[in-house]
Parts: structure tokens; sequence; C-alpha cells
């Protein structure tokens, strides 16, 4: 059975409560402490950006009796900005301490948390009562509890979710070989190329040059054959007039 508002205080306790977290069947829990990389932060509020993570203590602390369990989910305000918790879940029997959640961003807007804003809503359950020889009271004061999640938010890395990282981690390390080999594949192409290009441009080269040498020959033979064939040169001051078989003709030197 869920209790109610007015039947959750004959069997829990919420040391700290606030006016406002009272609902008629849940208690939203307040923003206590936020917590980073094993470190609390001391700023009233923290700007949470796309993919990263940090862990909310509860400022309120949760006495539980033998017959009463918990029931905590992140509220939906939070979820439908992008926000999801980590570890939600069952508050045991004879619990009395706050509670806490790591919580991630999982959208592309930055999202602003601030200390005594509700994140957590609780919803109580009456039952029977839970045996001496079963229950398992834990008491823990909220300085140890916050200590105890600092040590926790220390096992995330920083770079949880941090796309950006994944992704050089993933080239440098799992495509590394890939990579080289990709590299030394192009290398061996353009020294291929370089192979084939080199011969081809010093005959092309050496064609050219062969080709010009022809063509002055053929053009010194040319200007040979003009010479020889152009009419020969005849001075008329050197030539003489006879008289051959009563036809009177020039007679001209041979021309040197």
């Amino acid at each position: 059975m869920v209790l109610t508002a007015s039947e959750r205080s004959s069997k829990i306790t919420v040391h700290g409560a606030v006016p406002g977290g009272e609902r008629p069947t849940t208690y939203d829990a307040t923003v206590g402490s936020i917590i980073r990389c094993g470190v609390e932060l001391q700023q009233q509020r923290f700007v949470l950006r796309p993919r990263q993570i940090v862990w909310i203590v509860s400022a309120e602390t949760f006495e539980l009796g033998n017959s009463t369990t918990g029931l905590a989910t992140l509220k939906t305000q939070w979820t439908h900005q992008g926000v999801l918790a980590l570890n939600v879940g069952v508050v045991d029997p004879g619990w009395n301490g706050p509670l806490a959640a790591a919580v991630v961003n999982l959208s592309n807007s930055e999202f602003v948390i601030e200390h005594g804003m509700p994140f957590f809503r609780i919803l109580f359950h009456k039952h029977k009562v839970v045996p001496a020889s079963q229950l398992t009271p834990v008491t823990v004061t909220r300085p140890d509890y916050v200590r105890q999640v600092i040590g926790h938010s220390k096992s995330f890395a920083s770079t949880f979710l941090d796309m950006d990282d994944l992704s050089r981690t993933v080239a440098d390390t799992v495509l590394g070989m890939p990579r080289w080999g990709l590299l030394l594949s192009f290398i061996a192409v353009v020294l291929g190329l370089l192979a084939i290009s080199i011969p081809v441009g010093v005959s092309i080269w050496t064609d050219g040059s062969d080709a010009e040498a022809k063509i002055a020959s053929l053009e010194t033979k040319i200007a040979v054959l003009e010479t020889k064939l152009s009419p020969p040169q005849i001075d008329p001051k050197t030539c003489r007039q006879t008289k051959l078989r009563d036809q009177v003709i020039m007679v001209c030197p041979k021309p040197k």
C-alpha cells in the first residue's frame, strides 16, 4: 500500500524536510551536495554539459521503519530534458541516511543544477513488518555518506561518455594498426607512381632532345641543297660577246 502524506509521519521520518517537498503520495528530495570526479563542488549552481556526469546527495535524510520500503526515481522534469539517473531504485526498510544518484546529461543542451531544487521523487510502500532476524538496519550520517559518494565518484573517469576522447582513443588504440597500414600503403602507392613517372619523364625529355638535334641537322641539309640548286650569280661586266655560227652570244666566265 502506498503511504499518503498523512500516513508517512507515523512510518518514516524525513530529517531536514522542506514544505515544498511534501506531495500527496510522494516526497521530493532536494539537492544538498553536488560531487564531480571525487570533489564536492561548493558553488550554488552547476552547469551540467552534454555527456557530463555528476553525483547528487539529498539535503534530507530518510529514516524508514521495519514495515516501509521506498522507491526513488528521478523527477520527470529532469528526464524530459535528457538527464537520466544511473542508480535509482529501492530504499530498504531500516535505512537511515541520505539518498544519492549519479546523473548524466544525454541531451545536446546544458542543464543547470542548483542546491535546493528537487531531483528525486520517493514513493513509500507499507508492508508487513520485517522480522528482526531478517532486518539489517543501516544508519549513515550525512557527512559520512557524502564521503562515500565522493569515493564512488572517483571510479568514474572524467572522460565518461566524452565522445571526442572516445573517438581519439578508438582511433589511436583500436584502429592504430590499420591506420599505419593505410599510411604504409599510401607511401607504397606514391613510390610506385614515382617509379613509373620518372623513367617516362626522362624518356620524354630525351626524345625531345633527339628531335631537336634531328631538326637542326635537317635544316642544315636543306640549306646546302638550296645553295646547290640556286642559279649561279653572274656579273654581266665580266661577260663578252662572241659570234658563233652567225649568232652573237654572251660568254661569261664560270662563277667561282
